[in-house]
């Protein structure tokens, strides 16, 4: 712990190498962005943003906001936000960008996630602790819980320890004994402490009502145990996966429009309410490079989903792209045009992961096109010269009245994985 604080007070400035290498190519070509670029804008609004801003040097884990002043204050924890930032600096580590300062931040947070939300006696992480880890929300949901088998699997990656590992495994198990529905398929979403469904829709349902099947939920448990099964090639995880990859491509797919619905019954019946029948570009985007990357887990061509993707990204092409000011809106009716025409940095992130994934698969040089735009709309506008990204733009590109840079649901996960995704991208599409 004590080589923790010791990187943990430390600023990193490694940063200037990357950085000049990104702008001096956006110099010489202001028409083509490059994996350099990426990496620039990696490290100058976010990482530095992040770190050490966001660390908790007196309890560890993450701070979640932003006082009046811009800087980063105590305040509740929440289990979803907590795993993403210990994702996003193991991840950091991985691909040895600053390697011992992320390491260093993603183990502390390691250590606050097994001393605060882990729940010793039933299993499983609860939902909400105080800035010193105090329980505050105790129920149990599998959204947040991906996220934990997420960013322990990456943890793993960067420690001699096995543990991380074995970690995960265990909350899928338990996630399989307590949440799975073995008549419907598919995971049942949220929990008291001791394990007993909660379908009391007046309760807070996290990320969607209380006692429904979602869209979103099913689609980042497949991201989890995406990498779960590439590191442990286990044998039930894997048909799991297989199982998330037929959900989030058929199952909860409208028959008519062909773009994904969130919230179902637990028969997986459509739920007919008008807040509901509306499609979401930025998670139909993220569906479909994070079921290209189930399907590769698994061993699979990705010939099997071409002509799927294809259908799915032009429906948030054709509805949600803002051919005006550039970017993506937020959603909109079943085939129609936009009417949240929000530009919310999430979405701009998945969007720029899925034109490369989809220039990839197709060979079609529109896509390099609509990430590159997207990508020039994102450094113009959501990047915030204060550090960090503005969370939600109005339609032009400005701020507005939502001054957002972080929250419980605002961290370095979205824009940070999408920027070292397309790093990664562009250099195998050189």
């Amino acid at each position: 712990m004590i080589r923790i604080l010791i990187f943990l007070t430390t600023f990193w400035t490694v940063t200037g190498f990357a950085s000049a290498q990104g702008s001096a190519q956006e110099t010489k070509n202001d028409q083509a962005v490059t994996a350099d670029q990426c990496r620039a804008l990696l490290e100058e609004s976010i990482i530095d943003f992040y770190h050490p801003n966001c660390i908790d040097l007196e309890n560890f884990g993450f701070l979640e906001s932003l006082d009046d002043e811009g800087n980063f204050t105590s305040g509740d924890k929440f289990l979803a936000l907590q795993a993403r930032q210990i994702w996003f600096f193991s991840h950091l580590a991985v691909n040895n960008v600053r390697r011992q300062n992320s390491s260093a931040a993603a183990e502390q947070g390691y250590s606050f996630l097994n001393r605060h939300f882990r729940d010793s006696k039933s299993g499983g992480y609860i939902l909400i602790t105080a800035g010193d880890g105090a329980a505050k929300d105790d129920r149990k949901h599998v959204y947040p819980m991906s996220f934990v088998i997420y960013s322990l699997v990456e943890l793993h990656r960067i420690t001699d320890s096995q543990q991380p590992l074995d970690d995960a495994l265990k909350l899928f198990h338990e996630l399989e004994t307590n949440c799975y529905d073995k008549e419907n398929g598919g995971y049942q979403e949220l929990f008291t402490n001791d394990w007993q469904l909660i379908d009391d829709p007046e309760q807070w349902g996290v990320v969607s009502t209380a006692g429904i099947k979602t869209y979103n939920s099913h689609l980042h448990l497949m991201e989890a145990f995406t990498e779960l099964y590439r590191e442990t090639k286990h044998e039930l995880v894997g048909r799991r996966l297989e199982e998330l990859i037929s959900i989030n491509t058929t199952t909860v797919r409208h028959p008519k429009f062909g773009c994904n619905v969130d919230g179902w019954t637990p028969d997986w019946k459509m739920l007919e309410t008008e807040k509901n029948l509306r499609a979401s570009y930025g998670h139909d985007l993220e569906c479909i490079w994070l079921v290209l990357e189930a399907n590769d887990a698994l061993g699979r061509s990705p010939t099997l989903f071409k002509s799927w993707a294809i259908e799915l990204c032009e429906q948030s092409i054709k509805y949600g792209l803002d051919s005006t000011h550039g970017g993506f809106f937020s959603g909109g009716p079943f085939g129609k045009p936009a009417d949240d025409k929000a530009k919310v940095w999430w979405v701009q992130s998945e969007a720029m992961v899925a034109m490369l994934t989809m220039e990839k698969l197709t060979g079609d040089k529109k896509y390099r096109e609509l990430f590159e735009e997207t990508f020039r709309f994102v450094k113009e506008h959501h990047v915030a010269k204060e550090g960090g990204w503005w969370a939600n733009l109005n339609e032009d590109g400005s701020v507005g009245d939502s001054k957002m840079r972080a929250s419980m649901w605002k961290g370095a996960y979205h824009d940070g994985r999408a920027l070292m995704r397309c790093e990664k991208l562009l250099r195998e599409l050189e």
